[in-house]
């Protein structure tokens, strides 16, 4: 993920809660944290492990109840286990998102600096790809779900088209659903997290290859 985007939400996260007043912050929550991301099928057969990057921020309906939207960035990395390098495209892949989400929070349990809760929404899912512009399909290079998910077409003989690809983009609404553990950080309302939600993206156009997966995610919650 570029090093600028993180830099101007770090920057626009710190302009929106600097101005705000101690009452005011106790009505707002905030998250940013990084993790790894599981690929689940049918994605698993062309995608590998990679890395995620989520921020958040929301308002707090009540000490239990909480509505938020968050952003995610994470890499589809090619899983070159299952296919040979050389008969695949070059490049790479990453997913944005964006969602809206409702999180039931227990911030304490009986009272100890430890908690948990629940988190579901949806939103939209944007896959970009983007191919190495030497790479050529092979000729008579018969037509496999894993061109799809490139972006590449079939012709009316069943082969891959062969025509050049340098970047394109797949977007679809999705939907999400998971669990977190907290431990809280003094008495300011801070807590580290960690989280894992499944993701599910419907698909459009030829890559008509659903996305899903888990990112197991680290980080810091304010409330």
């Amino acid at each position: 993920m570029p090093k600028k985007i993180l830099y101007l939400l770090a920057f626009l996260s710190i302009i929106w809660l600097a101005p705000l007043q101690a009452e005011e912050l106790q009505k707002l929550t905030f998250d940013i944290g990084g993790g790894v991301s599981a690929p689940l099928n049918p994605i698993a057969r062309y995608v590998g492990t990679s890395g995620n990057f989520v921020t958040g921020a929301g308002v707090n309906l009540n000490k239990n109840n909480s509505i938020e939207g968050d952003f995610m960035w994470s890499g589809l990395p090619p899983n070159l286990t299952n296919f040979h390098p050389l008969l695949l495209p070059r490049g790479s892949m990453n997913l944005y998102t964006l969602t809206a989400n409702y999180r039931y929070h227990l911030d304490n349990i009986g009272g100890s600096m430890f908690g948990v809760y629940l988190i579901g929404g949806g939103g939209w899912y944007y896959r970009h790809f983007s191919i190495n512009k030497n790479f050529i399909v092979p000729p008579n290079t018969v037509c496999q779900p894993v061109w799809f998910w490139w972006g590449y077409g079939c012709d009316s003989s069943g082969f891959v088209a062969s025509a050049e690809i340098a970047s394109g983009g797949n977007s679809a609404g999705g939907v999400d659903a998971g669990a977190g553990f907290t431990v809280k950080i003094g008495n300011k309302g801070w807590k580290f997290y960690t989280e894992a939600r499944y993701n599910y993206a419907w698909s459009r156009g030829v890559a008509r290859i659903p996305t899903t997966l888990i990112p197991v995610t680290l980080g810091i919650r304010y409330n």
